[in-house]
């Protein structure tokens, strides 16, 4: 037997759907949350995944034998189907997409034991001690949803497994009292921002300082006023070094201007006279066009430094993000403190901070919301 990929999935973003109505069968939730405890203290994970796909199976076609999971080893029984393609293919996308724990995050969760080696199951495949009490008491489920009268009744089941897993799934959305926030968000309130007013490079700046505070901490970033002379600084926005504050590791040039070729050379070669190692645009105009990055790489190969070209704000933001220690949607929310510090030090204007506090104050009500 086949199960239909399309309309599994259907089926469990419908359930998903019906799920976070409450609409639930409190036997099967009870049933669900007592394997999830059990799994919990013995493990492995995978039966969680191996019961979501059963489930699963029924709800899509009442005739799947859910005990013949691997058709090569039963050629004979036009019900066994592939219990392995229809996780990997259908429950560990969507459980990913839809935010529910499966117990497991790899794409391939029945490819552990035991159900690796299984030819059936219930097949005497030896599992682990501590595992057995979470197995046996899995297996009993799966006798029910096998006699199971309607698909109807499995998909009640498979609603009340995804309302319980989705309690399980971690969510780093609160660290030391921060609030988290789409880093996507983040980008697009910056893009917005610096489009608005230009303030001769100020927003831009600010904005590229704010972010290397979130990657590398406010004490060893640099970020001198708009025109400030080039000889203190060898960019718009830089990093000292950990190991020796006195050298620079990272130098930034920020540009919301069109950047030629020609102008990062002069960039790159002033990185150099100040032995800076690592140096880096960020070129955000709209009518930016594309440099050669190939050609610019091989010419600051040949001298000896490292060269990065930022088109536009995405990738920068998202560069900066996953650097920092923290995950990203937290440190994309500390991004807005720093950026609103840094605003207020190149002295941009009250409508800027203004407008800073409106579209971020969004950001965070939404998400609350």
């Amino acid at each position: 037997m086949e199960i239909n990929k399309v309309h599994a999935a259907a089926v469990f973003r419908e359930e998903a759907e019906q799920a976070a109505s409450g609409d639930l069968d409190v036997s099967w939730v009870k049933k669900v949350e007592e394997f999830s405890r059990l799994c919990q203290a013995g493990g492995p994970k995978t039966h969680i995944a191996f019961l979501g796909t059963a489930i699963l199976a029924k709800s899509v076609n009442l005739a799947a034998d859910l005990f013949a999971i691997k058709p090569d080893h039963a050629p004979d029984n036009p019900r066994a189907f592939s219990a392995r393609t229809l996780c990997h293919s259908v429950i560990v996308p969507l459980a990913a997409e839809l935010d529910i724990n499966i117990g497991v995050t790899g794409r391939e969760p029945l490819n552990n034991q035991p159900y690796f080696r299984m030819v059936y199951l219930g097949d005497s495949t030896p599992v682990h001690k501590r595992a057995k009490a979470a197995f046996d008491y899995m297996l009993e489920l799966i006798r029910e949803l096998q006699e199971s009268p309607d698909e109807a009744s499995a998909r009640t089941a498979l609603r009340a497994f995804i309302a319980v897993r989705r309690g399980y799934q971690p969510r780093y959305t609160d660290l030391a009292g921060e609030t988290a926030i789409a880093p996507y968000a983040l980008t697009a309130a910056i893009s917005r921002f610096v489009l608005d007013n230009s303030e001769s490079g100020k927003r831009a700046q600010a904005v590229v300082a704010g972010l290397m505070d979130v990657f590398a901490g406010p004490v060893r970033v640099e970020s001198g006023r708009i025109n400030d002379p080039s000889r203190r600084y060898p960019g718009d926005v830089c990093v000292r070094s950990e190991d020796d504050p006195a050298a620079w590791e990272k130098a930034i040039e920020v540009r919301d201007k069109p950047v030629v070729f020609s102008d990062v050379q002069i960039f790159a070669n002033r990185c150099i006279t100040m032995a800076v190692h690592e140096a880096a645009i960020v070129m955000v105009a709209e009518r930016q066009e594309r440099l050669d990055t190939l050609e610019l790489g091989r010419w600051a190969n040949s001298l000896g430094i490292g060269l990065t070209l930022f088109h536009g704000w995405g990738s920068f933001v998202e560069q900066a993000l996953f650097w920092s220690a923290l995950p990203k949607p937290v440190a994309a929310s500390n991004a807005i403190r720093f950026i609103h510090q840094r605003l207020v030090t190149v002295e941009v204007s009250p409508a800027a901070v203004d407008l800073w506090q409106s579209l971020t104050q969004g950001l965070i009500q939404s998400r609350s919301e």
